[in-house]
């Protein structure tokens, strides 16, 4: 029988006709109800579940495309889940994510009740985890886009965290970042209760400290970007600070 199936039937047809199958193109369930995927399933394209009742993905399910979830009822991600687009979580249960995920594109948590990143995860665009629960994040996590932390629990950073992008941590409890942090592009943290900034710390593009309470800039310090300096208590500017825009105090 031809995979290319009629959206309205697939609830029924996917499990006996795919089972360790593929589907060429994109796949969308999006509000489906009692939807039931055959395991070892692999998507070429897309594949869309938004608003749809599925409470578990197959195993081995591997998604060419992006994997859409947003206001699934999905509760937990299987082993070895490999989606080579974007992984969108939004509105979901998801608590946790299983150890060695890889998403090619963005990965974005916001409203879940994810409260740490697993040891090894892999995220080749944008993290986005803004105003979670998270607390922690693992050792050896990549994230090759930007990294959105920003109203969340988190308290610290591992000195092993790897960005390609910028970091948010805007509104948080962090006191402190891990020595030898390299920020390629911007690094927000406005309203953090942050005190200190390590030596060696160089960003990409611009910095935000306003509403921090940063008393001292450290020597060395290499910004790429603007600095923004309002509203903290920072009175001197020290000998061999680099800053490639303007300084707004």
């Amino acid at each position: 029988m031809n995979q290319e199936l009629d959206s309205a039937k697939l609830p029924i047809l996917l499990e006996p006709i795919l089972e360790g199958g593929r589907i060429k193109g994109d796949l969308d369930l999006s509000g489906m109800p009692d939807t039931r995927l055959p395991a070892k399933l692999r998507v070429e394209g897309s594949l869309c579940l938004r608003g749809s009742r599925l409470t578990r993905l197959p195993k081995n399910l591997r998604v060419d495309g992006d994997l859409d979830l947003t206001d699934c009822w999905v509760h937990e991600l299987p082993s070895r889940l490999r989606v080579g687009g974007d992984l969108i979580l939004v509105g979901t249960h998801i608590e946790q994510l299983p150890k060695g995920l890889r998403v090619g594109g963005r990965l974005d948590l916001r409203t879940t009740g994810v409260t740490r990143l697993p040891k090894g995860l892999e995220v080749g665009g944008d993290l986005d985890l803004s105003s979670t629960p998270l607390s922690g994040i693992a050792e050896r996590v990549r994230v090759g886009g930007h990294l959105f932390l920003g109203g969340s629990q988190v308290t610290s950073l591992p000195p092993s965290l790897a960005l390609g992008g910028g970091l948010d941590l805007s509104a948080t409890r962090i006191e402190e970042l891990p020595k030898g942090l390299r920020v390629n592009s911007w690094l927000n943290l406005v309203g953090s209760t942050i005190t200190r900034l390590p030596k060696g710390l160089r960003v990409g593009g611009w910095l935000d400290l306003r509403g921090t309470l940063i008393k001292r800039i450290p020597k060395r310090l290499w910004v790429g970007g603007d600095l923004y300096l309002s509203g903290t208590p920072v009175s001197e500017l020290p000998v061999g600070l680099h800053v490639g825009g303007a300084i707004e105090r």
